[in-house]
């Protein structure tokens, strides 16, 4: 398993665009939130942000639903560049697609894939490295998938024409059938169960002057990323040390109250800062439980039961629900 998100909220965009292709396809949309905490009136408000577990479910329930359908892949190649908000505005107006690349790779947390982003070049082609996944095990192949055709839509975006690839390769494992349709998408060709997931094309693309460069206007928003960077720095920072209290003994965790003395502000500042985060006092709970739950099961040491009383739940079936609603996997599974 992959490390957990320092960030565990998320925007709504991807989940938007797996309920448009369940629309599109005749179903219920509410049957792909099943199992998530998400509402349909969440879906109107579009400066909402969700945990990204339950963006996890939504993607497992909608892979359930096609199964002869690569979704993933499906809105990748959709997702213009301009989804990236001031991010995509910077990557436009770069001088050229390695400049754009580079401020890609500067701000990972903007693009929020789960992947840290790195170029190479070798022998006329460049390999644009998509790596360190910091998401739900079971769908690493899936965001993999994701993150590259995205990325080939947003390069098209920013040459002003179609990327050419030689070739993708992804560490995942899959069907022949699911490979197959992956290389006509992508109108490459197509490896699985490589060392790393990346895409191949000719190197000398990356200095081609691009279209709507500008170098003044990429100046002032690689600034305001730079800003946003920042930001959503302070906001970790600040969750980490509610984290650090909280893990002193999940077996009995500190309520709320208790939490907001040691951070030195009452328990309505608290809520109210967490709320200006879009998390809560549960919602912090649960990550640090999993990230405890994960070093024990990882250990060896104890049986589940165990693991579920150290951290404060009220039996193995609880905190087993639980496991599985965070990761995508029992907590045996896990363990082997």
């Amino acid at each position: 398993m992959s490390g957990w998100k320092s960030c565990s909220l998320t925007s709504l965009h991807h989940t938007g665009q797996l309920l448009a292709q369940v629309r599109a396809a005749g179903r219920d949309p509410l049957t792909a939130l099943e199992g998530s905490e998400i509402t349909a009136g969440m879906l109107s408000d579009l400066s909402r942000k969700i945990k990204i577990v339950d963006e996890y479910v939504v993607y497992r329930n909608v892979n359930a639903m096609f199964p002869e359908r690569n979704i993933t892949l499906e809105i990748g190649l959709n997702a213009r560049v301009s989804v990236y908000g001031l991010l995509g505005y910077a990557l436009l107006t770069a001088n050229t697609l390695r400049d754009a690349l580079s401020v890609a790779a500067e701000f990972p947390a903007l693009i929020a894939n789960g992947f840290n982003l790195s170029l190479e070049e070798y022998e006329g082609k460049a390999r644009l490295v998509f790596s360190g996944y910091s998401g739900a095990t079971d769908l690493k192949t899936a965001y993999a998938e994701l993150a590259v055709s995205s990325f080939t839509r947003s390069c098209s975006d920013i040459l002003g024409r179609d990327l050419p690839l030689a070739e993708v390769t992804f560490e995942g494992a899959v069907l022949s059938s699911h490979a197959t349709r992956c290389e006509h998408a992508l109108g490459c060709t197509v490896v699985y169960h490589q060392p790393r997931n990346m895409m191949v094309f000719d190197a000398a693309l990356l200095d081609e002057l691009l279209p709507l460069r500008d170098a003044v206007s990429h100046l002032e928003v690689t600034d305001a990323c730079r800003r946003q960077n920042r930001e959503y720095a302070a906001e970790r920072e600040w969750l980490h040390k509610v984290k650090v209290i909280l893990e002193k003994d999940l077996q009995n965790p500190r309520p709320l109250e208790e939490v907001a003395h040691h951070m030195h502000c009452s328990a309505r500042t608290l809520r109210r800062q967490l709320g200006v985060f879009k998390t809560s006092y549960r919602q912090i709970l649960d990550e640090v439980r999993f990230e405890k739950a994960k070093l024990m099961l990882k250990e060896g040491k104890l049986h589940t039961d165990q693991i579920a009383e150290r951290l404060g739940f009220c039996d193995g079936a609880g905190f087993r629900r639980a496991f599985q609603r965070w990761s995508g996997l029992a907590p045996g599974a896990y363990k082997a």
